[in-house]
C-alpha cells in the first residue's frame, strides 16, 4: 500500500490502472502530434511545389536574348528559370515518407537525365544560377509558422 498526496491509501491495482490510463492517454497524444506533423509537412511540401512552379511562370525574362527554334527568352540571372517546353515545371513534385517516428518531406524534380534542374538551381561555369527550389523554400519558410498554427 502507498499513500497518495492527499493522505489516501492507494493499492498497487490503483497505481497500475493509473499507469495504464496514462499510457493510453500518452499514446493518443503521440498519435495526434504525429498526425499534425504529417499534415503540416504535406501542406508545406505542396506549397513549396506550388511556389516553385509559380516562380517559373512569373519570372522576369531577358528580352535581349533569344535561343532555339521557339525563340526562348531566358530568365534574368538570379530569377527562377523561364519555361521553354515546360518539362521542368511538370517534373516538380513532392513526396512524404514516414520512417519510424519521423515525417520526411521531399520536394524536387523527377528529371535525372539531363541533370539541368540542378544546373539551373546552382548555375554552371557558363551560366549564373536560376534558383527555383531554394527561392520557393524561402518564400514558404515565412509562412510555416502560420501554416502550422492553422492545422
Amino acid at each position: 500500500m502507498f499513500t497518495g498526496s492527499r493522505g489516501e491509501r492507494i493499492g498497487m491495482s490503483d497505481i497500475n490502472k493509473q499507469l495504464k490510463d496514462f499510457s493510453v492517454a500518452l499514446s493518443k497524444y503521440r498519435e495526434s502530434v504525429h498526425e499534425k506533423e504529417t499534415k503540416f509537412v504535406t501542406v508545406a511540401c505542396a506549397e513549396i511545389e506550388r511556389q516553385a512552379k509559380t516562380l517559373m511562370r512569373d519570372t522576369a525574362v531577358d528580352m535581349e536574348k533569344t535561343y532555339g527554334k521557339r525563340g526562348h527568352h531566358p530568365s534574368l540571372p538570379g530569377n527562377a528559370p523561364a519555361p521553354d517546353t515546360g518539362t521542368l515545371m511538370r517534373s516538380i513534385t513532392h513526396e512524404i515518407k514516414q520512417e519510424r517516428d519521423e515525417v520526411i518531406g521531399i520536394v524536387g524534380s523527377t528529371l535525372r537525365n539531363p541533370d539541368y534542374p540542378k544546373f539551373l538551381e546552382f548555375g554552371t561555369s557558363k551560366m549564373k544560377p536560376r534558383p527555383w527550389l531554394s527561392t520557393a523554400i524561402e518564400k514558404v519558410r515565412t509562412l510555416w509558422y502560420r501554416l502550422f498554427k492553422r492545422l
